[in-house]
């Protein structure tokens, strides 16, 4: 290629097939490329390390295989938004990539990825910065191309379940989604520091453990997606402060527990929590405790209770047993009286008992 001042290639949506070639590194002033929803084979060039002037990869809707190119994320310093979903690639998230300092988007979605989520994740501090418009129009963040006109940066954005289109405001858009692919591990606390984040998608994967307590420090998400996992545990407290969530979905996992307390969450569709163990509205199934119902601690109380009443009729049996015995030790006349009724019932007994047989018996002689 020689076209070494070329700065936006866009060659989307055609049905271009074969590899990209490996001369691409050699268009070292390209700020942009595009060439998502082709039929590109082959692996990521690791030529591309190349053009580190790039702002904006997206090769999404492609079948590419490999791995991310390991030196990814030392060259392509200025590097705001990588868009790699729906391919074959495969592999680790490299540790490379949290040198992305500048990255916005981050889209590996639908992919065949593996082990666990880089912990150095809040090292992108571009989603931790809070950006105004100001800031990008006409400055360091506007990314319209000057060429007889000019061409506005746009980029396709999964979000909140649907595909969104950004342009004119994309430079405030920060999104993480690594859904439907094979990673493993939990949550690590290290992403709720990146407290700028719009949105957050990792369903679809094997991870496990408890939602991170500090999820609510991502008071800007507006979206956030962690369905068909194993995570188990509490939905934690801080739920109830993100205010600005207004999609959530944690529908089959090992969660347990009451959902907590928030406009927000009462509000949510019930299925967006299927497939778990929890209760509270906006679920059908109520807590323990919910309407006067007695909870785990009336319960616990009435246990108690009973318990105690039994401790107290066995102190008064006793207590009124021994008093009839030493009553009837010590005092002569009493013992004699008791004895002497306890022979008369006996006797009266006997002689009942007697006289119905003898009656019994004649009944039955004269009967044969």
């Amino acid at each position: 290629m020689k076209w070494p001042s070329l700065r936006m290639v866009n060659l989307s949506g055609n049905n271009f097939s074969g590899s990209i070639p490996n001369s691409i590194g050699t268009l070292t002033m390209m700020g942009s490329l595009s060439l998502y929803d082709n039929n590109l084979s082959g692996q990521i060039p690791i030529s591309i390390n190349n053009c580190t002037k790039l702002v904006k990869l997206d090769l999404s809707g492609n079948n590419l295989v490999g791995g991310i190119p390991i030196g990814i994320g030392t060259n392509l310093a200025l590097l705001r938004f990588l868009i790699l979903r729906s391919n074959k690639l495969r592999g680790t998230i490299p540790l490379s990539i949290c040198h992305l300092n500048s990255l916005q988007i981050l889209d590996l979605s639908n992919n065949d990825f593996s082990g666990r989520i880089p912990s150095c994740v809040n090292n992108l501090t571009a989603m931790i910065v809070k950006r105004n418009l100001s800031d990008y129009i006409g400055g360091e963040l506007d990314f319209s191309y000057a060429y007889r006109g000019n061409f506005l940066e746009s980029a396709i954005v999964a979000t909140k379940g649907i595909e969104t289109h950004y342009d004119t405001i994309l430079s405030l858009v920060n999104n993480i989604d690594l859904s439907n692919n094979n990673l493993s591990g939990g949550i690590p606390k290290e992403l709720t520091s990146l407290v700028e984040l719009i949105s957050l998608n990792l369903s679809g994967n094997h991870l496990k453990g408890s939602i991170p307590k500090s999820i609510g420090d991502l008071k800007q998400l507006e979206s956030l997606d962690l369905s068909r996992n194993t995570l188990f545990g509490e939905m934690p407290k801080s739920f109830s402060s993100m205010s600005s969530l207004s999609y959530l979905n944690l529908s089959y996992n090992n969660l347990s527990g009451r959902i907590p307390e928030s406009t927000q969450l009462r509000g949510m569709d019930a299925s967006r929590f299927a497939g778990n163990n929890l209760c509270g509205p906006p679920l059908i199934r109520k807590c323990r405790g919910d309407d006067g119902g007695g909870g785990d601690a009336d319960i616990q109380d009435d246990k108690s209770e009973m318990e105690w009443l039994y401790v107290v009729l066995s102190l008064g049996y006793a207590v009124g047993f021994s008093v009839c015995c030493t009553t009837l030790v010590l005092k002569n006349s009493w013992r004699r009286a008791y004895f002497g009724l306890v022979d008369r019932i006996w006797d009266k007994l006997f002689v009942c008992y007697h006289t119905k047989c003898t009656k019994l018996w004649r009944q039955r002689t004269q009967t044969s």
